[in-house]
Protein backbone atom coordinates (compact mmCIF):
# COMPACT_ATOMS: atom_id res chain seq x y z
CA UNK A 1 0.00 0.00 0.00
CA UNK A 2 1.30 3.16 -1.30
CA UNK A 3 0.52 7.13 -1.10
CA UNK A 4 -1.92 7.98 -3.41
CA UNK A 5 -2.63 11.33 -4.77
CA UNK A 6 -6.23 12.68 -3.84
CA UNK A 7 -6.88 13.95 -7.34
CA UNK A 8 -6.24 9.83 -8.55
CA UNK A 9 -8.00 8.53 -5.33
CA UNK A 10 -11.32 10.25 -6.06
CA UNK A 11 -11.27 9.42 -10.05
CA UNK A 12 -12.34 6.31 -8.76
CA UNK A 13 -15.05 6.83 -5.68
CA UNK A 14 -16.45 9.91 -7.07
CA UNK A 15 -17.81 11.71 -3.80
CA UNK A 16 -19.05 14.56 -6.06
CA UNK A 17 -22.09 12.51 -6.83
CA UNK A 18 -23.74 12.82 -3.76
CA UNK A 19 -24.94 16.15 -5.37
CA UNK A 20 -27.00 14.44 -7.18
CA UNK A 21 -29.28 13.23 -4.36
CA UNK A 22 -29.05 16.81 -2.40
CA UNK A 23 -28.70 20.46 -2.39
CA UNK A 24 -24.86 21.47 -2.41
CA UNK A 25 -24.92 23.35 0.93
CA UNK A 26 -24.51 27.33 1.74
CA UNK A 27 -21.57 28.77 4.21
CA UNK A 28 -22.16 32.17 5.90
CA UNK A 29 -19.31 33.39 8.30
CA UNK A 30 -20.08 36.38 10.61
CA UNK A 31 -18.07 38.85 10.97
CA UNK A 32 -15.13 36.78 10.57
CA UNK A 33 -11.73 38.89 11.54
CA UNK A 34 -8.52 36.56 10.59
CA UNK A 35 -7.50 36.41 6.83
CA UNK A 36 -6.23 32.78 8.01
CA UNK A 37 -9.54 31.60 8.98
CA UNK A 38 -11.63 33.37 6.15
CA UNK A 39 -9.06 31.77 3.43
CA UNK A 40 -9.55 28.21 5.05
CA UNK A 41 -13.29 28.40 4.72
CA UNK A 42 -12.75 28.95 1.06
CA UNK A 43 -11.22 26.08 0.92
CA UNK A 44 -12.99 24.12 3.24
CA UNK A 45 -16.51 25.13 1.60
CA UNK A 46 -14.46 24.12 -1.97
CA UNK A 47 -14.00 20.93 -0.50
CA UNK A 48 -17.31 20.70 0.64
CA UNK A 49 -18.90 21.11 -2.99
CA UNK A 50 -20.74 24.19 -1.33
CA UNK A 51 -22.52 26.40 -3.81
CA UNK A 52 -21.83 30.05 -2.47
CA UNK A 53 -20.13 31.42 0.69
CA UNK A 54 -20.85 34.52 1.98
CA UNK A 55 -18.91 36.41 4.72
CA UNK A 56 -21.01 39.09 6.53
CA UNK A 57 -18.91 42.18 7.29
CA UNK A 58 -16.38 44.29 5.48
CA UNK A 59 -13.87 42.93 3.02
CA UNK A 60 -10.48 43.09 4.41
CA UNK A 61 -9.14 44.50 1.19
CA UNK A 62 -5.51 45.49 2.65
CA UNK A 63 -5.55 41.08 3.27
CA UNK A 64 -7.17 39.68 -0.07
CA UNK A 65 -3.66 38.90 -1.37
CA UNK A 66 -3.26 36.67 2.36
CA UNK A 67 -6.52 35.04 1.97
CA UNK A 68 -6.57 34.45 -1.80
CA UNK A 69 -2.98 32.40 -1.25
CA UNK A 70 -4.43 30.26 1.84
CA UNK A 71 -7.87 29.07 0.06
CA UNK A 72 -5.18 28.15 -2.77
CA UNK A 73 -7.25 27.07 -6.24
CA UNK A 74 -10.26 27.10 -4.69
CA UNK A 75 -10.40 30.92 -4.35
CA UNK A 76 -11.32 30.61 -7.50
CA UNK A 77 -13.79 27.63 -7.59
CA UNK A 78 -17.09 28.54 -5.97
CA UNK A 79 -18.86 31.78 -5.37
CA UNK A 80 -17.75 33.91 -2.37
CA UNK A 81 -18.26 37.11 -1.25
CA UNK A 82 -18.67 39.71 1.61
CA UNK A 83 -21.77 40.93 2.23
CA UNK A 84 -23.49 43.32 4.87
CA UNK A 85 -26.67 41.27 4.05
CA UNK A 86 -28.92 40.77 7.65
CA UNK A 87 -31.71 38.78 6.52
CA UNK A 88 -30.10 35.58 5.47
CA UNK A 89 -33.40 34.28 3.84
CA UNK A 90 -32.53 37.04 1.08
CA UNK A 91 -29.23 35.33 0.25
CA UNK A 92 -30.51 31.45 -0.06
CA UNK A 93 -32.98 29.27 -1.28
CA UNK A 94 -36.51 29.24 0.33
CA UNK A 95 -36.22 25.36 1.21
CA UNK A 96 -33.00 25.86 2.69
CA UNK A 97 -32.38 24.90 6.67
CA UNK A 98 -30.17 27.42 8.38
CA UNK A 99 -27.67 25.77 10.83
CA UNK A 100 -25.75 27.63 13.08
CA UNK A 101 -22.84 26.05 14.74
CA UNK A 102 -22.84 27.48 18.27
CA UNK A 103 -22.27 27.11 21.73
CA UNK A 104 -25.78 28.08 23.16
CA UNK A 105 -28.21 27.25 25.14
CA UNK A 106 -30.40 25.25 22.53
CA UNK A 107 -27.74 23.71 20.54
CA UNK A 108 -27.92 19.95 20.64
CA UNK A 109 -24.42 17.36 19.75
CA UNK A 110 -23.64 17.77 16.24
CA UNK A 111 -23.15 13.83 16.47
CA UNK A 112 -26.17 12.90 17.54
CA UNK A 113 -28.94 15.46 15.35
CA UNK A 114 -30.21 14.88 11.97
CA UNK A 115 -28.99 17.15 9.22
CA UNK A 116 -30.59 18.06 6.81
CA UNK A 117 -30.43 17.98 2.79
CA UNK A 118 -30.67 21.36 2.41
CA UNK A 119 -28.41 23.17 4.57
CA UNK A 120 -26.95 26.82 5.11
CA UNK A 121 -24.17 26.30 7.67
CA UNK A 122 -23.88 29.44 9.64
CA UNK A 123 -20.20 30.13 11.58
CA UNK A 124 -19.29 32.76 14.13
CA UNK A 125 -16.63 35.41 14.96
CA UNK A 126 -14.06 33.94 16.36
CA UNK A 127 -14.03 35.65 19.59
CA UNK A 128 -17.75 36.71 19.96
CA UNK A 129 -19.28 33.44 18.29
CA UNK A 130 -22.56 34.27 16.11
CA UNK A 131 -24.54 37.41 16.56
CA UNK A 132 -27.74 37.57 18.31
CA UNK A 133 -29.73 38.90 15.28
CA UNK A 134 -28.18 35.70 12.94
CA UNK A 135 -28.41 33.81 15.51
CA UNK A 136 -32.21 34.49 15.79
CA UNK A 137 -32.74 33.35 12.07
CA UNK A 138 -30.92 29.45 12.64
CA UNK A 139 -33.99 26.91 12.70
CA UNK A 140 -31.48 24.55 13.81
CA UNK A 141 -28.61 25.04 16.22
CA UNK A 142 -25.31 22.54 16.90
CA UNK A 143 -22.32 22.19 19.02
CA UNK A 144 -18.99 19.76 18.74
CA UNK A 145 -18.08 18.49 21.78
CA UNK A 146 -14.54 19.33 23.32
CA UNK A 147 -13.33 16.99 25.53
CA UNK A 148 -10.18 18.67 26.47
CA UNK A 149 -9.17 21.50 28.40
CA UNK A 150 -9.38 24.64 25.99
CA UNK A 151 -13.18 24.08 25.33
CA UNK A 152 -13.35 25.89 21.91
CA UNK A 153 -12.46 25.05 18.38
CA UNK A 154 -10.55 27.42 15.68
CA UNK A 155 -13.41 28.24 13.26
CA UNK A 156 -11.73 26.51 10.44
CA UNK A 157 -11.67 23.59 12.18
CA UNK A 158 -15.00 23.07 13.89
CA UNK A 159 -16.37 24.16 10.15
CA UNK A 160 -14.39 21.31 8.99
CA UNK A 161 -16.08 18.99 11.60
CA UNK A 162 -19.52 19.59 10.60
CA UNK A 163 -19.13 19.55 6.98
CA UNK A 164 -17.75 15.99 6.76
CA UNK A 165 -20.11 14.89 9.27
CA UNK A 166 -22.89 16.21 7.43
CA UNK A 167 -21.44 14.46 4.45
CA UNK A 168 -21.07 11.09 6.57
CA UNK A 169 -24.79 11.61 7.15
CA UNK A 170 -25.37 12.65 3.54
CA UNK A 171 -23.32 9.55 2.30
CA UNK A 172 -25.57 6.89 4.26
CA UNK A 173 -28.36 8.38 3.84
CA UNK A 174 -28.20 8.07 0.43
CA UNK A 175 -25.52 4.74 0.65
CA UNK A 176 -28.05 2.71 -1.64
CA UNK A 177 -28.29 5.10 -4.55
CA UNK A 178 -24.55 6.25 -4.60
CA UNK A 179 -24.07 2.52 -4.88
CA UNK A 180 -26.07 1.82 -8.02
CA UNK A 181 -24.84 5.35 -9.20
CA UNK A 182 -20.96 4.09 -8.96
Amino acid sequence: MGYLKSNHLFETIHPETIYRFTERPVVIGDQLTDYQNIGALIRLSDNLGAKDLFFMGEEPVKQMTKIRRIAASSHGNLNWSFTQEQEIRNMVSPNSMIIALETATEAKCVFETSLPENPVFLLGNERFGISEKLLAQAEMVVYIPVPGLTRSLNVSHAAAVLFFEWLRQMQYKFRNQLTNEV
